[in-house]
């Protein structure tokens, strides 16, 4: 082991004369210097050091390229995931592609609360609920905006028959249900699931009694903004009450770059897409360039379409000329 300078500074000036007990002393000194060395704990080197020192040493971007690639490969949404709630041990589940914020999620849902995924379009909000419904062992449910307390209570027919939805099911039954676009409903409809998360009890129209909520019932709601209303992309997102966000665990779900490359498979592809999405971000443009603009751009390259049509239909779709120069500037 190499000796530390520290440790060099100390060592006798050259060409002077010792006696055995000296030369005795200062080995002696020597090895009490290399064993404090060796007694070192060196705290191992972070995967991202280790990487940038395999890439810095990589002879060509080629291989740079690769290196990114393979590592893409290695990322923790692949594995085999394993789940153990209290001492239940869940089965395991199978390698497939998964947000970042998929284990923040699945704590969440798994202690009994109710998360809110708030993001842009096309983050992969509906996907990432239906693995954790796959990984708690539990039926998913899905309902998209709700217009009127019907869609949840369901309603009775002209002929008298109980027409049932897919939250009478999920809070009856069990399951987890995703309430999509809840920022395109109607406030005063979503207030009325409000005695049912804080009571457990909901009424329905088929019954003068009320319905006992599911002991393995769990919800999800996702949206594009945080329920106050449209903004610049999201013009029509309604307000929503605050007695009904007060009920949920908000969580920021944004794009995972790494997941989009990996799931699209082109990496030039993807990086010119990121790149062109953050530069729109710059110019605060009125335009949503998401992971599918990758995933569906990667499908019709590889089926011989020019990159520069790709961009016309995945991307541009009618962009005003001039915002589209200054956005291509931007990420050049």
């Amino acid at each position: 082991m190499t000796p530390r300078l520290s440790r060099l500074t100390n060592l006798p000036p050259p060409n002077k004369i010792y006696t055995a007990a000296q030369i005795e002393e200062n080995k002696k000194e020597a090895e009490e210097a290399q064993a404090a060395n060796d007694n070192v704990i060196v705290p191992p080197e972070p995967p991202s050091m280790a990487f940038l020192r395999k890439a810095i040493d990589a002879p060509t971007i080629g291989e740079v390229v690769d290196m990114i690639h393979n590592e893409m490969e290695s990322y923790h949404c692949f594995e085999n995931i394993s789940v153990k709630i209290d001492d239940t041990q869940l089965e395991p589940q199978a390698a497939e592609p998964r947000h970042y914020l998929f284990p923040e999620i699945l704590t969440v849902v798994a202690n009994k609360l109710y998360p809110a995924l708030i993001g842009p379009a096309g983050a992969g909000k509906s996907t990432v609920c239906e693995q954790v419904a796959n990984t708690l062992g539990k039926k998913f449910f899905l309902q998209v905006s709700v217009s009127g307390t019907h869609e949840l209570t369901g309603y009775m027919d002209a002929h008298g028959r109980y027409q049932s939805t897919a939250f009478r099911a999920c809070f009856e039954q069990g399951g987890l249900i995703l309430l999509d676009e809840v920022d395109s409903s109607d406030a005063g409809a979503l207030k009325w699931i409000n005695t049912a998360l804080a009571n457990g009890h909901a009424v329905f129209p088929d019954r003068t009694d009320p319905v006992k909520r599911h002991d393995d019932f769990r919800i999800i709601i996702a949206a594009n903004t945080y329920g106050n209303g449209a903004d610049r992309l999201y013009v029509g997102a309604n307000q929503l009450d605050a007695s009904t966000l007060d009920r949920f665990v908000f969580l920021d779900f944004r794009y995972d770059e790494k997941l989009e490359a990996k799931i699209a498979g082109n990496l030039q592809w993807v990086r010119r897409v990121q790149s062109l999405r953050r530069a729109a971000s710059l110019e605060k443009a009125r335009m949503v360039i998401s992971p599918r603009a990758s995933i569906h751009g990667s499908k019709l390259l590889a089926a011989g379409w020019q990159q520069s049509i790709v961009e016309d239909r995945t991307i541009w779709k009618d962009t005003d000329p001039e915002l589209r120069k200054r956005i291509e500037k931007r990420a050049a």
